[in-house]
Formats: C-alpha cells, structure tokens, sequence
C-alpha cells in the first residue's frame, strides 16, 4: 500500500497556509529541494521516505507538504515534530489511521475529518508521542517493486512483467481528500507519467481503497495534459475494499499479563500500593501517573531550549501500566488482546466486545506527559459506560481464549479430565493436531456420565478454544475471524437469539464479515455423538488451503519406505518426453516466448539470475519432482507478481515415484518453523525464519532421511504454473548443473491429468 504523510494547518475545517520559507527550510535540512513537473519535490538520501511534495509557493505560502512511503523511524519523528511545534500543523497519514495534532493551539479540524479518525486524534505535547519505538513494532521491511526514469526510481505496490502492468494502491480516506492533498496526488500521477514516458509498453493502474476518494480525486484540478494514459479502479460507487485490521494473538496476551504482574509487584514494593485489577485501581494508578507527569514535567524543563527530549523512564512506565490497563479494560469491561498493522508498524490493542480498537500504551503515555488533559481513569471510565459487555463477566469466554487453550496442555488442580491421554506436545496449532484432539475426545465420550457437568464445560470451553484458534491462526488474514460472545451478538442483533440457544456450545463462536461458525458447539456435539463431524475435518472445511495436514513426527525410514505412485512417476515420463520432443523441433524464436521477462524491480536480489538462465533450463535442464516448502501467501492466490519461494527436491531416482515423499519433507520441515530447530536442522532454519535470505542447495540431515534431498529457493514464475497460481504441493522442476537456478517446468509440457489434478486441488 503507497502510504502518504501529510503535514497540514487547519483552520475552521480548512486548510490553512503556512509560512514556505519556514516550511522549506526544515524539509531542506533533512533533503534536497528540487522542483518536480509542477510543484516542489523533496528528496531523501536516508530513506526517510520515498520522496515529499511541497504545494504552495512563497506568494501564497505553503498548504501541504506530502511524504510518499514515509519511513516512520526517528529522523522522520525529528522532522515532523519539528514541523508541528514551529508551524502549529496537524500530522496525518492518509488513510486517517494516525493523525496528530500539536496540544497547545487550537487545531480546527473539521467534524467530519475528527469522525473519521480510526483511532481519534492524539494532541501531542512531545516527540515521543509520535510513533514510539518502543510501543510499536517494526515489520521486515519489504522492498516493493519500481521502474526507473530520468528522476531516479519511482516505486509500485505490483508490478507484472509479463503484462507490462504496473499498480499504486490508494488508501486515503475521502475525509482526508482537500485541494492540497489531492494535488500531492496529482504529482504523483505526472511523475508516474514521467516514468512511462521512459518504460515503453507499461500501463499503470490506480486501485483505491474508497470509490469516493476516487471520484473527489477525478474531479480534483489538473495540473497538466498527461502524455500516458491510466486506468483507476475503486471497489465500486460509494463502497470501500475491505483491509486487514485487528487480530486477537494469543502472544499478546500472555506478554500483557506478564508485563502486567511485573507492574503489580513494582507499585506494591515501591509505593505499597495494591493493584488488583479491578476497575476502581484504574483511579489509583492515574494518580500514580499524575506524580509521573509533574516529574517528566520538571525533567523537561531541564533539557535544553526546543530539544527533543524523549526520557526512557516515561517509555518504561508507558509500556507495562499500558499492558496493566489494558488487562483491565478486557477483563472488566470486555475485550481482547491483539495487534493492528499500521503501515510498517505492529501495535498491540485492546478490541473491546462492540468492536472499538483501544490503544491502553498511548493513552498512559499521553497521560505521563500531557497530564490530566488525558487522565486514563476518565479515558477508562467512559470506556466502562460506551463499551460494556453485555454479558457477565464469569460468561465472558471470548476474553479468555488464550487462557482457555492453555487449560489443555495443564497439569495439577488445572488439569482436564484424562490430561494424561492427550497428547500435548503435539499441540501447535496446526491442522494436523486436532487429530490427537479427536482422539483424546473420543476416550472422554467413552466416559460418559462419570465426567461431572462442570468438567464437560471446561473440556468444551477448552478445547473448542483451541480448535477456534487453529481455524483462525491458518486462515491467511488472521482478522478475517473474531471471538464473539452470545450476549453481545444479541444485543446487536436481537434476532440471533432466535436462531441459536443461550446454551454452553453458542456462549462465544467466530463471527465474520460473512460467516459464523461455532467451535465451542462442534465439540460439544462430538463429545455426545461418536458419528458427528470430527474436528479436523471441521476445521479442514473452512480451510481448504490447509497446508498442515500431517500424521505426526516423520518416524525413521518414513521415506525411505514409502510406496511408489506409479501415477506420478509416469506423469513425471510424460513431461520429461515432451521436454525433449519440443527440443527437437523448437525453433530459436521460440525460446524467448516460453521465457518470463525480467521485471527489472528484483535489483540485486540473487533470484534475479533464473530470468538469465531460463534458456539454459529450457534447452538443456533435467525434469525431477519439487514440493513447495514454503512461499508467500499472495502466491497462492491470482496476482501479477512471480514471487520467491523455498522447496525441496532431490535427484534420486527413488523419488520420481513419490513425490509425496518430498512433501512429507518439507511438511516436516514448516512444522519447526518458529520453534527451536534442531541443531543438525539449524543451517535450514534461518531460511525458514526470513524469507528474505536465499537457500542454496542445503543438504537435509539424515534424521530426516539417508536420501540425498536438497533445500534451495527459487523464484515460482507464474506463467509457467497452470492458471498463474500455486495450487499444488509438488511439481515438475528443471534444474542443471551449470546454475543454481530452479525452474517451474511449464505447464505446456504437463500432461492433461497433471494439470486437472493441479486445478482441482487434488495435489495439495
């Protein structure tokens, strides 16, 4: 997504100028001024951000100024607070997800813009408040692809060689759509013009989130004829593209109530103050942050006139009493622990029950250093009013998922009836591990009436808690699903409670845009009926593209006694023979169009080398099987990008007939996949860790097979993948001696029942 920062005065809801000279001189101490097609362009030699526009001149004086792909790290904290203090103007990305306005002045948004805000608009009072490091995660950064022209590079979010496409994706909310952002974008579009002009054969396209952001953009005053034409796309009139947004992670929780005791035990030692959770500790703790305030006050008067002055001890408290009040406001007033995605940044929130995203760290920090004018006791208590669950709090079990799942793998007075039968160290979230929950719900049914009432509610809370978690953790957006109890659904929809029963199965369930499913009710029907559906075939029809679906721990000589598929081994005959036959009669011509054209963007990525040696493989490779370790998710659905990937394949003749073996492999393999690696599996690890370092023929230890089986990455070209996408488990390869590069057989040369066997999904 091209993510836009903008810095803007605002004046009864408008756009107000600011001083250019003032404006131009902060931005020149940080880039270099130039002047674009039409209006002032900056650039940055630190990765600051891609670029920024400066709209205005020094007659009218400056209305905007637009940084492109900001890197949202110290320098560009520097630079906009600095903006802020000396011009009094509100910072805000495009899509209204952050927006910062200075504490002191009045700021004049509009009702309408403030309305917009995701998460409301935070007056800030220091450099700090913005984007802090130590609340915000960063993201692996991803580098996106570009095209290069007279001016440097200008960057795409997709790029596709083959079709000479290339697309910018818009997030900018219509609320944020003035004459001063919209002509930022209206740069955009000429230099992007620019870029064409020098890159023959490129269409580029325009997709927007919001098709009203769209229709004020088209609308918005030309600055000049374009010599290219473009195509813009919305999501269609009035409508807007659905965007991941908040996932609950159950890691998140565990580090919030960690953090939270760390806080319980320091205020009880340091100050002899008990906090107990409750939401009456709320006003203790904020008069523990009013003492912090006038401290960092004094502290602040100390530094330096107009310093950027950021006090560690302020980040410390902001970090664990953010942690404590959030624990607070999910377990009081109903909510759930979880992260958002902000451009390149991770966050950890509170959602509470009716839907609201809370950001319990900044308010305490916005408290520590603002004051009372962001007291979290008053923060809270209105929260406690506009946000309360409605069901009661012993009923609450959407709050208590991670603690839920933990009850399976506990011991002692925790422990769920026949603990000792279940196979807990297999239980990682996988598909595959609902089999041994399958099999440890098949001995408690076997039990009948001796399990107490109260312990089958606790096997049901439990385990349909888990089995909600591996759906939801396998889904690829994993905020595609929510946790949602049957009180608060009623009270939304009133109607839900003629459709479902207020009973032990339907007290929380998944809730989506599109579907509701009930995990909770799926086990406690299995528990009553050997003949219901099991959970993993549960669990399998919702995800269909589950690709963990693994007996258990690959056993010694696995592989090595695995049956041949005498299917597979003539399919791989067929392609191999019809390899050679094009051979014969190809002509020279003909090799470039089987080839896939180097899209120019990869820069020095070593995958790059496959477009260079695709002849090679084509004229001289040999054909064996290759099964997908891993790869992208955007592989495995249509796109215009050829994406990396990382498989496993061997040379052996032992393989030609199972494939599947190699799959098993690399199943294998994914199952260590962020957990400690076993040290002879360690060198492969770290490809597995980072999808942006690059294996090279890694030879498996032989705790997973004597076979001679290699690890390597390679780059899945789509035009040689039948329909362009990933569909399948294993694959013809080329490979050759005189390269390390691996290629995707073409699907020309697949026989008929391969590639329907492909499509339909029967490779998976």
């Amino acid at each position: 997504m091209t993510t836009f920062l903008y810095l803007q005065r605002f004046a009864d809801g408008e756009s107000a100028v600011m001083p250019f000279d003032v404006l131009l001189s902060i931005l020149a101490r940080h880039g270099k001024p130039g002047r674009g097609a039409h209006d002032t362009e900056i650039t940055f030699a630190n990765g600051l951000a891609a670029g920024a526009t400066l709209i205005g001149g020094r007659t009218g004086g400056a209305l905007c100024v637009g940084f492109e792909r900001p890197r949202f790290d110290a320098p560009l904290r520097a630079l906009v607070w600095e903006c802020m203090r000396e011009l009094g103007c509100v910072a805000f990305d495009d899509a209204l997800e952050m927006v910062y306005a200075p504490l002191h002045g009045a700021t004049s948004l509009s009702p309408a813009f403030i309305s917009a805000c995701a998460n409301g608009v935070r007056r800030v009072d220091s450099v700090q408040q913005l984007w802090p490091d130590l609340l915000e995660t960063r993201l692996p950064e991803v580098v996106p692809p570009g095209l290069s022209y007279a001016n440097g590079l200008q960057l795409f979010d997709e790029g596709n060689v083959t079709s000479k496409e290339v697309t910018i994706d818009l997030a900018i909310r219509p609320e944020a759509c003035n004459s001063a952002t919209l002509r930022v974008l209206r740069n955009l579009t000429a230099r992007v013009d620019a870029v064409m002009a020098a890159n023959p054969g490129y269409q580029p396209f325009y997709r927007f989130v919001h098709d009203d952001s769209a229709q004020l953009f088209l609308a918005s005053a030309q600055l000049g004829p374009l010599a290219h034409s473009a195509t813009m796309d919305s999501p269609g009139p009035g409508l807007s593209t659905h965007r991941p947004g908040f996932a609950s992670a159950r890691e998140v929780h565990a580090g919030a109530q960690a953090e939270q005791a760390r806080l319980v035990a320091f205020v009880h030692d340091k100050y002899q103050l008990a906090l107990d959770g409750s939401g009456a500790s709320i006003t203790a703790l904020s008069a523990l942050l009013d003492k912090l305030h006038a401290w960092y006050v004094l502290e602040r008067a100390r530094q330096p006139a107009g310093s950027a002055f950021s006090s560690p001890t302020v980040a410390s408290w902001a970090l664990r009493a953010g942690y404590y009040l959030g624990c607070v406001l999910a377990s009081q007033v109903g909510g759930q622990w979880g992260a958002v995605t902000r451009g390149e940044r991770r966050l950890a929130v509170v959602r509470t029950h009716r839907g609201r995203i809370c950001h319990p760290h900044l308010q305490v920090l916005d408290h520590i250093i603002n004051g009372a004018h962001d007291s979290v006791a008053r923060w809270y208590a209105q929260l406690a009013v506009s946000d309360a669950s409605a069901c009661a709090r012993a009923d609450d079990i959407a709050s208590r998922i991670p603690n839920l799942c933990a009850l399976l793998p506990a011991s002692g007075d925790d422990a769920l009836p026949l603990a000792a039968q279940l196979a807990r160290g297999q239980l990682d979230y996988s598909v595959a591990s609902l089999r041994h929950l399958d099999a440890w719900l098949a001995l408690l049914r076997q039990q009948g009436a001796a399990i107490p009432a109260h312990e089958r509610e606790r096997v049901i809370d439990a385990a349909g808690a888990y089995l909600g978690e591996v759906v939801r953790c396998n889904t690829p957006d994993r905020g595609q699903w929510q946790w949602m109890n049957y009180d608060d659904m009623v009270r939304a929809y009133p109607a839900f409670a003629r459709q479902r029963p207020r009973a032990r199965g339907f007290m929380a369930f998944l809730d989506s845009v599109e579907h509701t499913t009930y995990p909770l009710a799926t086990v406690s029907t299995l528990l009553a009926d050997a003949r219901a559906e099991s959970l993993h075939d549960y669990a399998r029809k919702l995800l269909p593209q589950a690709a963990d679906d693994r007996a258990g721990p690959l056993e010694p000589g696995q592989i090595e006694e695995w049956a041949a598929d005498a299917t597979m081994a003539l399919a791989l005959d067929q392609v191999r023979n019809a390899i050679m036959k094009w051979r014969r009669y190809a002509k020279p011509e003909e090799y470039p169009a089987m080839c896939a054209d180097n899209p120019g963007w990869m820069g020095n990525d070593s995958l790059a080398e496959i477009y260079r040696r695709q002849h090679l493989l084509l004229e001289k490779g040999m054909v064996v099987w290759a099964s997908l370790v891993q790869a992208n998710n955007a592989l495995f659905a249509e796109g215009p990008h050829d994406m990396p990937a990382l498989l496993a394949y061997s040379l052996e003749r032992h393989f030609e007939a199972r494939p599947q073996a190699l799959h098993r492999i690399a199943q294998e393999l994914v199952s260590y996949k962020g957990k400690e690696m076993p040290p002879a599996l360690q060198h492969i690890g770290q490809f597995l860790a980072s999808e942006q370092q690059r294996a090279q023929d890694l030879a498996l230890p032989h705790m997973l097979t004597r076979r001679r089986v290699m690890v390597s990455s390679f780059l899945a070209i789509r035009k040689h993948i039948p329909d362009d996408v990933m569909k399948g488990a294993w694959f013809p390869l080329l490979t050759h001696p005189d390269t390390l590069c691996l290629m995707i057989a073409p699907h020309k040369f697949w026989p008929p029942e391969l590639v329907n066997a492909w499509k339909s999904g029967a490779m998976l």
